[in-house]
């Protein structure tokens, strides 16, 4: 049950945030997601939580910062438009709170990881332009350049799930 409760958290983070951003409240929609993470903590009272967050906005500040740096997408309500901004990391946390639950039957598979992180990440970020939240530049380079870096994130993530100090150890399932 707290797998669903997990998801469905992620999804109301998403649109708060993506919304919020996209009607310039990006303060109102990073507020939401940092309350659902605060509540995830307040929950789920293990370390390992703490440094999966930790880990995503590591890896978040670097793939959002390069996007933005790189020119191909640009994001609405940034200031200043030269690094990842707030709302977009207050984004990766939320997204850090499923990787222990309700994503966890991907996370224990670094190959399969990598490749839903190949598609979903420019699906979510197509879906966000979409919405009013960013603007891709050269969308068909900024789609690829998108799907590198999520492929990367999403692997070196699922790597800190399997094998960082404190995470709970699952059996590694085949890729």
């Amino acid at each position: 049950m707290f797998n669903l409760w997990n998801f469905v958290a992620y999804q109301c983070a998403w649109f708060a945030v993506i919304l919020g951003a996209a009607h310039g409240m990006p303060q109102a929609g990073a507020a939401v997601a940092v309350l659902l993470v605060a509540v995830h903590l307040a929950l789920r009272r293990e370390r390992a939580e703490w440094q999966l967050i930790a880990a995503a906005v590591i890896a978040g500040v670097v793939v959002d910062t390069t996007l933005v740096i790189s020119g191909k997408v640009q994001f609405a309500s940034a200031w200043p438009n030269s690094f990842a901004p707030f709302w977009m990391l207050s984004l990766w946390m939320a997204f850090a709170t499923t990787l222990n639950h309700s994503l966890r039957w991907l996370m224990t598979r670094p190959l399969a990881a990598a490749a839903a992180g190949a598609i979903g990440g420019p699906l979510a970020y197509l879906a966000g332009a979409r919405l009013g939240a960013l603007t891709l530049v050269e969308p068909g380079v900024g789609l690829t350049l998108i799907a590198v870096l999520w492929a990367l994130a999403l692997g070196a993530l699922a790597m800190v799930v399997l094998h960082a100090p404190g995470m709970p150890r699952a059996r590694r399932q085949p890729a």
